[in-house]
């Protein structure tokens, strides 16, 4: 089984800590491929550059089919697109014939599944409209308890975080503890690639499920490519 991870910011050590992440957790016999866009934003937190992050990544999605073919390797299984609130996910859905799963979509839809009501923590920027406007379109602004942002810069909460930095993941489960008492989620969700790693520290002391974005969206990616075995293997 082959996964794209694709990343449609151009920080390629983003990309890097993902894929290494992610490796650690696939099971057996599971290859990942990373992918970072070429041109647009380190880390995407507005809308501007989420428009342009949408057309990175279908360029970046469509050299990597390109390259696999070219070198006569297998075809991608599913792609994970690890970039919260997937820009354009619905073009490379129809663009291309492996299915996708995206790290908003897939925490969202596993947040459903374990509770009533859910919470967003993402990193500073844009996102909290955005999200708005994301549960608005879904028609799930009424099982959005509210969307909260970590301060900082949100790729240094994601190089401090993989270098072990204990005054991140403090500020971080700060965060999380102050939505918690204010939103009263039954689930909370952290959201983006920059806070990926954190919930396993951080749900320890919760008095909710926390919700890693890049694990929900790679469990997806998984069950996705699966699923797609199975009915090949039926035919």
């Amino acid at each position: 089984m082959k996964i794209l991870v694709l990343n449609a910011n151009t920080s390629k050590a983003v990309t890097d800590r993902m894929v290494a992440a992610l490796g650690r957790r696939a099971p057996a016999g599971v290859e990942l491929v990373g992918v970072t866009a070429t041109f647009g934003e380190p880390y995407v937190t507005t809308r501007q550059s989420a428009a342009v992050a949408g057309h990175a990544a279908l360029e970046a999605v469509a050299s990597a089919v390109a390259k696999e073919r070219e070198e006569g390797r297998p075809p991608f299984d599913a792609a994970l697109y690890a970039c919260f609130g997937e820009p354009g996910l619905e073009a490379l859905r129809g663009a291309f014939a492996f299915p996708f799963a995206g790290m908003a979509e897939a925490s969202i839809l596993t947040a459903l599944q374990l509770g009533e009501r859910f919470s967003i923590v993402v990193p500073h920027g844009e996102w909290p409209a955005m999200l708005r406007e994301l549960m608005r379109r879904t028609h799930l602004d009424g099982r959005c308890a509210g969307i909260a942002m970590v301060p900082g810069d949100a790729l240094g909460l994601s190089a401090r975080h993989a270098d072990g930095s204990s005054d991140k993941t403090w500020a971080v489960a700060r965060v999380v503890e102050e939505t918690i008492a204010a939103q009263a989620p039954d689930v909370l969700i952290l959201g983006g690639a920059a806070l990926a790693g954190y919930a396993a520290e951080i749900e320890v002391a919760a008095p909710v499920p926390v919700i890693d974005s890049l694990e929900a969206g790679f469990e997806q990616a998984l069950a996705l490519a699966r699923l797609g075995s199975c009915r090949r293997e039926r035919r």
